[in-house]
């Protein structure tokens, strides 16, 4: 496997190299990964069983599209492809930096308060007037379906909140009525209308970091949709310090009733960990479902 990755990284560097061998690091828990020197170059390399190469793919394709289209620092994709008997990813490999201290006194000089204006400027990358995608992505290891849709509660409540909820219904977990709940938070949300943007999809505290050029994200599940679709998610799985939302804040503020949608914006979440883990999701799933249920 290593022969064949190494090989591609030359040819597509176009550069003989010299490689070290690799070295397991933290990654995740969906990947093996990797740290692959060559002299004074190092690589991040993701692996994974040859089934899994669509999920690279559009990684890699979602990673261009934030390089190009904020101003975030982000890892560079050198290849992607298949050996015998895996598939592979490998981008440039980032020095991250410990995640700064939050302090509310200082916010403006915190690197946090940094990553949440340069979340704001990238949610301004509005020019696609639909909401969705231009292929099919993933969100960790579940299919995420991105068809164009005009209309924001339509694209939301089907193809995220309706989608995962017969996922689960197929591994007979039964959580609600799901045409009525989809129904029910697309009634919700239709008197929301913002403007399709640029989202990461994904953002978690595991999802970003700190660079000695700036703040950074990879990982990314990207499409164009609300962008209080982030900012929920930031707050769902480790709360991101406040600094952060004082910077965000600080180009754009959120719209009246955002809390009520953060909720309707987590359930995707939620029931995603549900389908992928199941265990204690699954009882946050039908907490949030009944909570959405009493919304009206």
């Amino acid at each position: 496997m290593w022969s064949a990755i190494t090989d591609e990284i030359s040819q597509t560097l176009k550069v003989e190299l010299s490689f070290s061998e690799p070295e397991k690091v933290t990654g995740g828990d969906i990947n093996a990964s990797f740290r692959l020197s060559a002299g004074d170059q190092q690589f991040f390399v993701k692996t994974n069983t040859p089934s899994q190469l669509l999920n690279f793919q559009t990684e890699m394709y979602s990673l261009e599209h934030l390089s190009q289209g904020s101003e975030f620092v982000t890892p560079d994709v050198i290849c992607c492809g298949l050996t015998e008997d895996a598939s592979y990813l490998v981008l440039q490999y980032l020095e991250l930096l410990p995640h700064p201290v939050d302090n509310p006194q200082q916010a403006s000089d915190n690197p946090w308060f940094a990553m949440g204006k340069t979340l704001a400027h990238m949610h301004d990358n509005n020019q696609q007037g639909e909401f969705g995608w231009s292929e099919d992505n993933f969100i960790g290891k579940t299919a995420q379906a991105n068809p164009w849709q005009k209309n924001w509660s339509t694209f939301f409540a089907e193809q995220r909140l309706g989608v995962q909820l017969q996922e689960l219904a197929n591994r007979d977990i039964q959580l609600t009525n799901i045409d009525a709940f989809v129904a029910h938070c697309q009634q919700l949300l239709s008197h929301h209308h913002p403007t399709p943007c640029l989202l990461h999809g994904d953002l978690w505290q595991g999802n970003v970091g700190f660079t000695s050029k700036g703040p950074c994200i990879y990982d990314p599940s990207c499409y164009y949709g609300d962008r209080e679709v982030d900012i929920a998610m930031s707050e769902l799985f480790g709360q991101f310090p406040a600094a952060f939302y004082q910077g965000y804040e600080s180009i754009s503020s959120l719209r009246k009733n955002y809390q009520n949608r953060k909720s309707i914006y987590n359930a995707y979440h939620i029931f995603n960990h549900a389908n992928l883990f199941g265990g204690i999701y699954i009882e946050q799933a039908k907490d949030i479902v009944a909570k959405i249920l009493k919304m009206g």
